[in-house]
């Protein structure tokens, strides 16, 4: 066979894709019989055949590249070749650059060497064949370059045959294209890099698209939009029954978002459910997301969105969060809420919060219900130091322009805060933050350069106590609001650490400093008044602590006031654990007696019993507190950094039955509604643009959806 017949599959009109050999290819036979009959003529030696639907159309002169007419005979070739000038005077055996005579058969043993691997049963796809050689034969160096050839097994091969075939072709899982899994994996995609759902109309995606499979049909943005939604149905159908399997109650934290940007003109409420599950892992999950609260002269957001602004009337709060408690089935499982103090101080929480009382949803009469977000406390007690603070910030800011003066001490002074071990605050973190930053690489370039005097000894007295409160409050911050979720046994020694410092710094000698760690006081005893009950009662339930710490704790810190905290926490210890001896399933005794009421047996009126069952039920509850006795009496575990909590409460369930359920719901209670990045921002969580303009329903999809499958 005639080298031109390879080389015209690169040039054909044919889409390779769907070019699948009939039959074996023995010596090369790559077209049918009739037409290896045409091609045994010797003026194909200086032509190159063009096929059109396997049959040959035209010729290409291998000299002049002129393209003739070849469907019906090789006339016209013929007398091209005595009169073609590029031709004149040469020999294709000889001609410089040309292929020679004798190398056709090398050629031809080494293109079909590399065929063998890819022969199975006569069929070969020559998806990448064509267009490979075309490519590895050029006008300058008439040389085929060695190229891979993409097989498929053929359909009537055995088993065995595959394996075979497979072992001897390169590794390349061959499957078939899947229009629709590839529309949920580009949404996926988007959702989880908050991609604005038009990028699939945008033509460089197209063309991207196309470019790595001329198959795939791009989707619209409202395709996508569809697809969000039903992957969004899809997750929250299984989130729902993992959550109705896991522990019995769910915690529920609230916090703000707002649009990234300008001033905002819609507020959303993100509900996030804690609980433990099945296995014993701390979960944390988006459920709802909201409207707040929307500008009532925002029209073009309602024309747009479809949607009616919620005034702040103080039922936005209300509504998100009575909406996901009867979606989520939750209005029998709830435990506490933890919420910024926006949606906190509302009246519509308190509204809210009464209702559930009257329906009995909530333990302990709600004792545990409305917490304080751990962020807010922090961010109320360093208010009150603000004049003081703004003050280190002006002195840090000369420092920083004192060094900037010199490009010596500018680079030293980069190379110190790369040094730091934390990173540098971003434009839109909170103004402590960058104040705690800034004090971080004063205090370490004086250790570097002490002899620089950018601080007098006067400011250094203010600047050391602010400089220990604020990386206190720092950590603090970063490990409450971390992303590992921490159980809640954690939170009394995070919260008593600001409690410390404070109590250490007041000490100073500087009457200013001295003024502003008074205030911060008063705003911390404020919190803590509010919050010693629920910071406390997970710490009972750590088998290192139990009610001897907080006896400890307290005692040490309020002297003879602690009796007061220390019998409240051990009273709602023990009311809890009452509370889930009679779990919420299971129907009231008084309740039964009455329906069986007129009932006689033997003759006997059924009211005979109830005070056999009055017994036993009293049997039963002594019985289970004594199972909170044997807990609290038993010695106290080693302390130990590495202890895992719930793996222990795990593994002591059996022995702990009543009292392990409990647990759980305890250690599940949040103390931040926000998570870190958010916490150290000066706008919290935010949403981008390109969400926040769409409708609601659309966006709670996407941001809830992100949030489960990431």
């Amino acid at each position: 066979i005639r080298f031109g017949s390879l080389l015209s599959l690169g040039v054909n009109d044919i889409d390779p894709l769907n070019q699948i050999l009939p039959e074996p290819l023995d010596d090369m036979n790559l077209v049918n019989h009739s037409e290896n009959d045409r091609l045994r003529s010797k003026v194909w030696m200086d032509f190159t055949p063009v096929y059109v639907e396997g049959r040959i159309h035209g010729a290409d002169c291998v000299h002049c590249h002129t393209r003739l007419s070849a469907e019906k005979s090789t006339g016209d070739l013929n007398q091209h070749t005595q009169t073609c000038s590029a031709r004149a005077g040469t020999s294709v055996n000889h001609q410089k650059g040309g292929l020679f005579s004798s190398s056709v058969p090398i050629f031809k043993s080494r293109v079909k060497d590399e065929l063998l691997p890819a022969l199975t049963n006569g069929k070969v796809q020559i998806a990448e064949y064509a267009s490979r050689f075309h490519l590895g034969y050029n006008s300058g160096d008439r040389t085929c370059q060695n190229q891979h050839i993409l097989a498929l097994p053929a359909d009537n091969m055995t088993p065995m045959e595959q394996d075979k075939s497979s072992a001897r072709t390169p590794d390349i899982k061959i499957r078939k294209f899947d229009q629709e899994a590839s529309y949920q994996e580009l949404t996926r995609m988007i959702i989880m890099h908050d991609y604005p759902l038009s990028i699939v109309e945008h033509e460089e995606m197209k063309r991207f698209a196309k470019g790595l499979n001329p198959v795939f049909n791009m989707a619209s943005s409202l395709d996508i939009e569809e697809y969000s939604t039903l992957l969004f149905q899809k997750e929250k159908s299984d989130l729902k029954e993992k959550i109705a399997l896991s522990s019995r109650r769910v915690s529920l934290s609230a916090s703000v978002w707002v649009p990234h940007g300008a001033e905002p003109t819609i507020k959303y409420l993100c509900l996030t459910a804690h609980f433990i599950d099945s296995e014993w892992k701390l979960q944390r999950r988006i459920i709802k997301f909201g409207v707040l609260w929307s500008s009532p002269s925002d029209l073009e957001r309602m024309i747009h969105c479809k949607e009616a602004c919620v005034l702040e009337s103080e039922v936005g709060a209300y509504n998100v969060i009575w909406e996901a408690i009867r979606e989520w089935n939750l209005d029998r499982k709830l435990f506490c809420l933890t919420s910024v103090s926006e949606i906190r101080n509302s009246g519509s929480i308190s509204k809210l919060k009464d209702m559930l009382i009257q329906r009995n949803c909530l333990p302990i009469r709600g004792e545990l219900y409305n917490i304080a977000c751990v962020d807010d406390m922090l961010d109320s007690v360093l208010s009150k130091g603000q004049p003081l603070l703004y003050r280190v910030g002006d002195l840090l800011e000369r420092f920083i322009q004192a060094c900037a003066s010199s490009s010596l001490t500018q680079q030293q002074l980069l190379e110190v805060a790369n040094d730091v071990g934390m990173k540098c605050p971003h434009e839109d973190a909170k103004w402590w933050h960058k104040i705690y930053f800034r004090l971080e690489v004063l205090l370490h370039f004086k250790k570097l350069l002490p002899s620089e005097e950018f601080v007098s000894v006067e400011e250094m007295k203010i600047v050391e106590p602010i400089y220990k409160i604020l990386r206190v409050f720092y950590r603090v911050v970063e490990v409450m609001s971390g992303p590992v979720c921490l159980t809640a046994n954690m939170y009394f020694h995070e919260v008593w650490k600001v409690r410390t410092i404070l109590q250490e710094e007041a000490c100073t000698e500087h009457s200013d400093v001295a003024s502003m760690i008074r205030e911060m006081q008063e705003a911390f005893n404020e919190y803590w008044a509010k919050s010693y009950l629920w910071l406390s009662v997970p710490v009972v339930l750590d088998p290192r602590f139990k009610i001897t710490f907080i006896e400890f704790r307290l005692k040490r810190a309020f002297g003879t006031d602690a009796t007061k905290y220390v019998n409240d926490v051990a009273e709602i210890v023990r009311e809890l654990f009452h509370e889930y001896c009679t779990p919420v399933d299971q129907p009231n005794v008084k309740t039964s007696n009455c329906e069986v009421h007129n009932v006689e047996i033997d003759g006997f009126d059924s009211d005979l019993l109830e005070d056999w069952d009055q017994h036993l039920t009293a049997q039963t509850r002594s019985q289970l507190l004594s199972e909170l006795d044997s807990y609290l009496e038993d010695g106290l575990l080693p302390r130990k950094d590495d202890f895992d909590i719930l793996n222990w409460w795990m593994s002591h369930s059996s022995k702990y039955p009543t009292l392990s359920k409990m647990v759980q719901d305890v250690l599940a209670m949040p103390s931040s509604a926000v998570h870190c990045q958010a916490a150290f921002s000066s706008e919290g969580p935010v949403i981008h643009k390109q969400w926040s303009t769409l409708n609601i329903k659309t966006i709670e999809a996407l941001v809830c959806t992100r949030d489960w499958i990431s």
